[in-house]
């Protein structure tokens, strides 16, 4: 606002203080509305939506029309959940409701155009009522029509006017969210539920001819958005997130974004170049201030896309579920990195000033890893490790009559197999030796299903994970694929590679074979002890914390609460608690507490499932 704007707002503001009637003897004063503009338009500007400010307009003449002068724009609504179909609403309701939507907002913002009033934030999201997990993958293999009901064929075209208004009238931070419907996925994809965080992933796996994602972009019936080459630069546009729900984005050539420090595109179909004019996009050149970036469930036109990212002052970075066959980093500023479920040939990471890492395949992990040189400022370590797999076997040894085509099928597959296990042992292998100043790690082990038919499994941690002296503070979260009973060996296993633990926290799933039938009648008798002690040298000297969550009771768990005791002789607090789901633990809480009060410990807090004691 001018200094001539100032001057008109302040004799206004004077003239209503002046101007408004004094309050009778026992009448409330209205404190509110005597304020000046600039702070109701902040108070304004906290509502969650803009039709919670026009609102504000019954509560007096004051208030009315302040609302259009408001430089904080926020659209949010929930239409029907994603399975509404299933709940009698039908796909013409669905799309009624987001027409109403979409004319709602383009109508404000038609005002605000005709108005002097700039615009700095403009936030727009239309959101399907929150669903489980499992729910999207019904609704991800479900027809057609459902998945245009979460999409309708309008939300591209009313996406692309909001970027377009935003790029014309100078606004500096859009946020644009659309119904998420899940990602397409190729013949061979799968899509299944991260045991870590609860969401729904596709994996891109390989089929008979390579990895088939049903590459092309010549799909009608998806909605598309155009940001135009002919669209002036943005000048001041410092934050954009956009949200498409699946829709195709098409991006410019040659737009420059000089300002942009914050850019998040995520549930986006990427069109016409793919990976070159992203990596454009993304650019020095085109994005000289950009700091934080965040690419989440992006669909390249093809699989076979190499992404090269040259960011200078890039100092976040976030990159999950994205097809692109290879990424090759060079952040010298990056001080964040997150990639989940990304690139299968070539991960190339130069980033000299890293300090979070995080590094979470849930499908196959990339086949060669090249880092320059060392992570030295690594402090902070995610990561997924396999703990242990089956034993080769000779099987195909006794089929040797079989036919000569099957064979060679069987001993490809065979080899393709090996070669997956070698690759993702590799992979995490190299990156810890390369982040050996890490101090603080945390794993997610991941086990295979039993097999009867295998004698022994192969420890892949023994022999592979190297010597973490550094790390003072360790965190373990055991994949739902192991038996109740079989984790014990890949933990004893995994705690011998570190010996200044100050902090160990161990988070136990709901097994996946404890179903709802077999909660009530648990085998929680233990055969094999030796998990914990035998074969396995663990050192406590200087752990002082511990904390054990989701336990069910078993006798494995008491008898690594034990080993832990033996060497870790400065515990100062244990934390421990059981599952809500499993109701057979309440002797084995007494046991745990008796043990604890052994060492000279005291109870501080205790009820049906937690139990804390402090030294």
């Amino acid at each position: 606002m001018d200094s001539m704007g100032a001057e008109e707002a302040e004799t206004r503001n004077t003239k209503r203080a002046r101007l408004s009637p004094p309050a009778a003897a026992g009448d409330s004063v209205d404190l509110i509305s005597v304020l000046g503009d600039d702070v109701l338009l902040r108070v304004l500007a906290l509502t969650g939506d803009v039709r919670d400010a026009v609102r504000t307009g019954a509560l007096s003449r004051r208030w009315r029309g302040l609302w259009t002068r408001l430089p904080v724009l926020r659209f949010a609504s929930s239409g029907p959940p994603a399975a509404a179909s299933r709940a009698g609403v039908s796909g013409n309701e669905r799309r009624a409701a987001f027409e109403r939507y979409v004319s709602f907002v383009n109508g404000v913002l038609a005002r605000r155009a005709r108005s002097d009033c700039a615009v700095e934030t403009l936030s727009i999201s239309y959101t399907t009522a929150a669903t489980g997990a499992q729910d999207w993958i019904r609704t991800y293999d479900g027809d057609g029509d459902e998945l245009e009901q979460l999409m309708p064929a309008s939300a591209g075209a009313a996406a692309q006017d909001w970027i377009r208004y935003a790029f014309q009238h100078g606004v500096r931070s859009l946020a644009v969210d659309l119904p998420s419907a899940p990602p397409k996925r190729g013949r061979h994809d799968i899509v299944v539920v991260n045991p870590r965080t609860n969401k729904v992933m596709t994996l891109f796996l390989r089929g008979p001819h390579g990895y088939d994602h049903g590459d092309g972009d010549d799909d009608d019936t998806t909605p598309l958005v155009i940001v135009d080459d002919d669209l002036p630069s943005p000048e001041r546009l410092e934050t954009m997130h956009l949200a498409l729900g699946g829709a195709r984005l098409r991006l410019p050539s040659t737009m420059r974004y000089a300002p942009l420090v914050d850019l998040s595109l995520e549930r986006i179909e990427i069109t016409h170049g793919g990976g070159q004019l992203l990596a454009r996009l993304l650019s020095l050149t085109n994005c000289p201030r950009l700091q934080k970036l965040r690419m989440n469930k992006l669909r390249l036109p093809s699989s076979n896309e190499t992404m090269r990212l040259d960011a200078g002052v890039l100092s976040e970075m976030w990159i999950e579920d994205v097809n692109v066959r290879s990424l090759e980093l060079r952040a010298p500023s990056l001080r964040v990195f997150h990639i989940d479920n990304c690139c299968r040939e070539l991960l190339r990471i130069s980033a000299p000033r890293l300090e979070e890492l995080t590094f979470f395949q849930l499908g196959r992990p990339p086949s060669r890893l090249e880092i320059d040189d060392e992570l030295a400022h690594v402090r902070s370590l995610k990561l997924l490790v396999r703990a242990h797999c089956p034993s080769d076997s000779d099987e195909t040894d006794s089929d040797s009559d079989s036919d000569e085509n099957d064979s060679d099928s069987d001993s490809d597959e065979t080899s393709d197999s090996d070669s997956d296990e070698n690759d993702e042992k590799n992979t995490y292998v190299h990156l810890l030796k390369h982040c050996s100043s890490v101090t603080c790690l945390d794993v997610t082990l991941e086990g295979e299903e039993s097999d009867s038919e295998c004698e022994e499994d192969v420890d892949m941690i023994a022999s592979n994970v190297p010597y973490l002296p550094h790390v003072m503070s360790l965190t373990v979260n055991i994949s739902n694929e192991f038996e109740p009973h079989d984790f014990g060996v890949s933990v004893a296993s995994l705690l011998t590679r570190f010996k200044n633990l100050k902090h160990l926290s161990l988070h136990l799933p709901l097994f996946r074979n404890m179903s709802h039938n077999e909660r009530d009648e648990l085998d929680l008798e233990c055969d094999h002890p030796d998990h914990w002690t035998s074969s396995h040298e663990i050192s406590m000297a200087h752990l002082q914390v511990i904390e054990l969550i989701g336990l069910i009771g078993t006798d494995c768990e008491i008898w690594f609460m034990k080993s832990i005791l033996t060497s870790a002789r400065g515990l100062r607090k244990v934390s421990v608690s059981f599952d809500p789901k499993c109701v057979q633990h309440e002797g084995k809480m007494d046991a745990f507490e008796s043990m604890l009060r052994d060492e000279g410990m005291k109870t501080s807090h205790r009820d049906a499932f937690i139990l804390n004691m402090n030294l």
